[in-house]
């Protein structure tokens, strides 16, 4: 880990872990978001084309997530900080909420990989692939990641106006003193 702290500071390497930082908040990840906060990535690193924060990109992004903005903003992330055209995550989250609440709203889609439980099935082309996998591949922590990763990935839910709507009470109290 010290060694990523160590690139992630490096001015060859920084912008690359920024990227990753920025990415795993536009999926809301929170796990790898706080992951790569650790390594002492700045929390208001900017997008290079449009100059969003990681706190925008998650806000912006199909799947914001309240445990993804928390972790910003206990790293320190300015949630005053506004954009190429002038906007925070603040203004972003309003307008998500305000076309989401304009819509007839819909229960959340679970994704057909999970069963009753919220636990991973897989369909049979995935299950022959991975065994397939596990004969060429002799190494438990692949595959221990990849379930994880998979797992992650069929949990997500996208733009559920319940988490932008608590979004916006935290960033609305984050920037209550300024």
């Amino acid at each position: 880990m010290d060694d990523f702290r160590t690139m992630a500071r490096d001015p060859e390497h920084r912008r690359s872990f920024e990227k990753l930082l920025y990415l795993a908040a536009q999926r809301g990840d929170a796990d790898l978001v706080a992951e790569r906060l650790s390594w002492g990535v700045d929390p208001d690193c900017r997008s290079v084309k449009k100059g969003r924060t990681p706190l925008m990109a998650n806000v912006c992004g199909s799947s914001p997530n309240t445990e993804t903005v928390r972790a910003l903003l206990a790293a320190g992330a300015d949630a005053d900080a506004i954009d190429h055209v002038g906007l925070t995550a603040l203004d972003y989250a309003r307008r998500k909420l305000s076309r989401l609440l304009s819509r007839p709203r819909k229960e959340p889609l679970k994704s057909p990989s999970l069963d009753e439980n919220n636990q991973l099935l897989l369909s049979d082309d995935e299950q022959v692939e991975m065994d397939q996998m596990r004969k060429e591949i002799d190494d438990p922590d692949f595959f221990r990641v990849w379930w994880q990763e998979r797992l992650r990935a069929a949990r997500r839910v996208f733009n559920d106006p319940d988490q932008v709507e608590q979004i916006v009470g935290m960033l609305e109290a984050a920037t209550e003193g300024t």
